[in-house]
């Protein structure tokens, strides 16, 4: 039975009890009605998940091959793969998917930063106030389900265009999945910016 995180806890992604060679951390979400009552449909509502691969230092060391969203969808290895842009966010399950590779990444990375941004969210007057039912989930390659954290809309959201959902980060020779829920005012670009050298 997967265990339901809350904000901040982690939990140790066990090889002997998991399969890691290819973990899908599954993104999802439902967009919901606004404070004034205007329903955003889905069809207008574009969410967009990425992956960070950072270094022992927590920064990204290559913009170009280290950052993985639907405009570069895989790493130079193929470690960590998007597997493509969902621009509805209809139906069950999981909405998109970011595989990782954890027995073969390369040792360079030490933190696996997940995050959700909403496209063109300022010139659609979006924010994560109007998304209800978000989660990150992580999957073994037996489609075992580790971990699952979920959140919904809240007061603090209203404005917030980015939410860092989640992280897979090394410790101690061991991976570990940590539920984070962080969201942020700052864009895709301001947002990946921020964990530069």
């Amino acid at each position: 039975m997967a265990i339901n995180l809350t904000k901040g806890q982690s939990i140790i992604l066990s090889k002997s009890e998991y399969d890691l060679s290819r973990l899908t951390m599954g993104l999802g979400w439902d967009t919901a009605k606004s404070k004034k009552g205007i329903f955003s449909t889905a069809a207008n509502f574009d969410l967009d998940s990425y992956a960070l691969l950072l270094g022992d230092n927590s920064k990204l060391k290559n913009y170009k091959e280290d950052v993985i969203y639907y405009g570069h969808l895989e790493s130079s290895d193929k470690t960590v793969v998007h597997l493509g842009d969902n621009l509805t966010g209809e139906g069950e399950g999981d909405d998109e998917q970011i595989i990782l590779k954890l027995s073969s990444l390369p040792a360079q990375y030490h933190r696996i930063v997940l995050g959700v941004n909403i496209y063109q969210a300022k010139d659609r007057k979006q924010h994560f106030g109007m998304v209800d039912n978000a989660f990150v989930r992580a999957v073994d390659a037996t489609g075992k389900e580790i971990a699952r954290y979920s959140l919904s809309s809240e007061p603090s959201f209203d404005g917030k265009i980015t939410m860092l959902i989640g992280e897979v980060y090394r410790e101690g020779g061991e991976w570990k999945f940590k539920a984070l829920g962080d969201a942020l005012a700052d864009d895709f670009n301001a947002v990946v910016g921020s964990f530069m050298r």
